[in-house]
């Protein structure tokens, strides 16, 4: 009978020190996985797209816009989420035409459904779509520099935010933020040289807007429509 208890004590010993490792083992590889990366920046995926449109766009691709839909204060956009998206605009010399991409998560940047019509069917600002109606019809012919100097989109963000978004926010329940990269011809046509980017942003709520224009090579912040 002693024996009988001995063994048993013993198993359960066993058996407690056997889950107490395996608790341990799957608690160290849940520490040691990656964490899941999958919100980006405007030029995060730019490289990306630009291969992929030259192997089924055009070989003479060249980055002609950024459309950043309802992207976040920190001027980024989650892959995993689906209501919002940067699109990126392409474009030929030998097609004189456009496509549009947008990078999917841990599979690439696929053509976009989004185009000029859908970008602007989503700004309600009147002078904002009017002046981007123009910009666009600009770019089959029109693209960026790649060695343009431009900023990234968290860091347009931050300048955005303190020249009227932060306020438009505070008084606009659920606005949101989109904003556009375009060449900085295709806003000033007076511009010799086609060697710069500016960016465009636009707070929107269902009823007001803020739009903004941040020239690249000035940093100077022009507000172009605001109600």
């Amino acid at each position: 009978m002693e024996k009988d208890l001995k063994g048993l004590t013993m198993k359960k010993i066993f058996l407690t020190l056997t889950l107490l490792l395996t608790f341990y083992f799957i608690g160290c590889d849940k520490v040691t996985d990656p964490p899941v990366v999958s919100d980006i920046t405007a030029k995060e995926k730019v490289d990306d797209v630009m291969q992929k449109a030259k192997l089924d766009f055009a070989t003479d691709t060249k980055l002609s816009a950024i459309y950043g839909w309802n992207v976040d204060l920190l001027g980024k956009v989650d892959l995993l989420q689906t209501d919002n998206a940067f699109v990126y605009v392409v474009q030929s010399n030998s097609l004189q035409s456009n496509e549009f991409y947008v990078p999917v998560f841990a599979a690439g940047p696929v053509k976009s459904p989004i185009n000029f019509t859908t970008m602007l069917s989503f700004i309600k600002d009147t002078t904002a779509g009017s002046i981007l109606g123009k910009v666009f019809n600009r770019l089959s012919t029109l693209a960026i520099d790649p060695n343009a100097n431009y900023i990234d989109s968290p860091a347009t963000i931050d300048t955005a935010l303190v020249h009227g978004g932060n306020t438009f926010i505070a008084v606009n329940d659920k606005a949101r933020i989109d904003m556009f990269l375009v060449p900085s011809k295709s806003i000033d046509t007076t511009l010799a040289l086609n060697n710069s980017a500016d960016w465009i942003v636009n707070f929107n709520s269902s009823n007001k807007s803020l739009v903004l224009w941040i020239n690249s090579n000035s940093g100077v912040v022009t507000k172009l429509s605001g109600n």
